[in-house]
């Protein structure tokens, strides 16, 4: 997984700001950590990630996937955030009913589940103002915050396509250092960012239909 500060490195050399080899200067590695982090929560916000539910907690609370808890003025709740989220509701599937159907499934905990990859959580504090953002990076299976990012932390989603997170932020960044990002550049954010909002390395859930 790429460090924050080599995804810039590699971003500003797709600009031609950098040359091979070299660092990015404090103060434009910062501006662009700037830009790395509005670029998640840009993602969050347009939907990138799924729509969100609005929950609002008056005590203690483990998150859901893509919710955004509201913590109201006076509540002191702790927010903690899922390893493993359930899978099925009661009935179990039938090759999950380890008490019937033994075998290869005896070891197996089958109503859990990782969350889904690029699963969000946001924490609105109405006491502090704040609000602070979270993403479930399905590669390694981990939440990464955004908001307390910093150039030595691993950048999230840079896992499975680290060239093509950086290709996203060298668009986005072209502007700030006055460059055309090339056909190149172009095309790899856009792969990255169909991956990004398709998941279709992520199991696929079956949907119930609803019939009037």
């Amino acid at each position: 997984m790429a460090t924050c500060s080599a995804l810039i490195n590699r971003a500003l050399r797709k600009l031609g700001v950098l040359g091979a080899g070299r660092d990015a200067r404090t103060n434009d590695a910062q501006d662009a950590l700037d830009v790395l982090r509005g670029l998640y929560t840009a993602w969050i916000a347009s939907g990138a990630f799924g729509r969100l539910s609005d929950v609002v907690v008056e005590g203690d609370f483990t998150a859901g996937e893509n919710q955004r808890i509201v913590r109201p003025i006076g509540v002191t709740a702790e927010i903690t955030l899922p390893d493993f989220v359930p899978m099925y509701s009661d009935p179990l599937p039938y090759n999950l009913e380890r008490d019937q159907y033994a075998g290869q499934y005896e070891n197996v905990e089958g109503n859990n589940r990782p969350p889904k990859d690029g699963s969000v959580v946001v924490i609105a504090d109405q006491e502090t103002g704040t609000i602070v953002n979270w993403i479930y990076d399905g590669t390694i299976k981990l939440w990464r915050s955004i908001d307390e990012l910093t150039l030595i932390d691993a950048a999230p989603l840079s896992m499975a396509d680290p060239d093509g997170l950086a290709a996203a932020l060298a668009i986005e960044c072209a502007d700030q250092f006055g460059k055309e990002p090339t056909a190149m550049t172009v095309r790899a954010s856009f792969r990255f960012i169909t991956s990004l909002t398709s998941r279709f390395s992520m199991p696929r859930t079956v949907a119930v239909g609803t019939y009037c």
